[in-house]
């Protein structure tokens, strides 16, 4: 172990952790963004990688955040424009 180490610089805050689950709650629409969307199209591809991407997305802002506080900034940010684009996408049908 390195002198400098220090376990509570390790630590995410709790209300950082409570703004990567409220960001990644839009996710749990899936069902309903599936049933929206026509069986044999392109959309529907992309309804289907959605759930997995937010779950990815989320998960490296949490891992980011001890030493690239930024980066999980913009996944946060990311992920909130990927909810909307896929919500306009579904809904432009």
């Amino acid at each position: 172990m390195s002198a400098d180490y220090n376990p509570s610089s390790r630590r995410r805050p709790v209300w950082m952790i409570i703004v990567i689950i409220v960001a990644m709650l839009p996710a749990l629409a899936f069902p309903k963004l599936l049933a929206m969307t026509a069986p044999d199209s392109g959309q529907r591809t992309l309804v289907w990688l959605y759930p997995f991407y937010v779950a990815a997305s989320g998960a490296f802002a949490w891992i980011c955040w001890p030493e690239r506080k930024e980066v999980s900034w913009v996944l946060i940010v990311l992920m909130l424009m990927t909810h909307a684009a896929i919500w306009l996408l579904v809904r432009s049908v």
